[in-house]
């Protein structure tokens, strides 16, 4: 598996035999990542996946933890180096983000990226990890971004 050192990330990873979905996996990988319990977490839909140049095919799933105070992460050193959370909204609006036109195999794109700030540490949310959650944010809340995607159309090949 190819690893993605220094780049934010949602927790995920590659299915065990053992897992019986996409939902499956996500939840064991967020517990094995991050400490997420599956019991805290209700999904509501897996989005259509998306492909990577590399040959990676990504199935986001969503879910909604209720009660985020019963939620205490446990960082696996081995896998994170640190933990943050950001407002899905953030994903729809023009503020703190910028872009670069990029070009594969005669088709152009826009790479997006998210400068985000917490707890005194900077962030920046690029490439899949902003397209996973520009999606997502435009389904949680039924509204179209505020800026152009024009995302790689390598990330919805069927």
């Amino acid at each position: 598996m190819i690893k993605f050192s220094g780049e934010v990330a949602l927790p995920g990873g590659k299915r065990d035999d053992g897992d019986e979905n996409d939902a499956e996996t996500a939840l064991r990988e967020a517990k094995e990542e991050i400490g997420l319990e599956a019991s805290a977490v209700e999904v509501v839909t897996v989005l259509e996946p998306f492909h990577t140049k590399r040959n990676i095919t990504v199935f986001p799933v969503i879910g909604i933890i209720w009660d985020k105070s019963a939620f205490n992460p446990v960082l696996n050193a081995a896998e994170v180096e640190s933990i943050f959370d950001a407002p899905l909204q953030m994903f729809l609006k023009d503020e703190n983000r910028r872009q670069e036109e990029r070009e594969f195999m005669g088709c152009k794109y826009l790479l997006h990226f998210f400068d985000h700030k917490t707890r005194n540490e900077s962030y920046v949310i690029w490439a899949l990890t902003a397209g996973i959650l520009i999606k997502a944010a435009s389904v949680v809340y039924q509204l179209p971004p505020a800026f152009e995607t024009r995302m790689p159309p390598f990330w919805n090949r069927k």
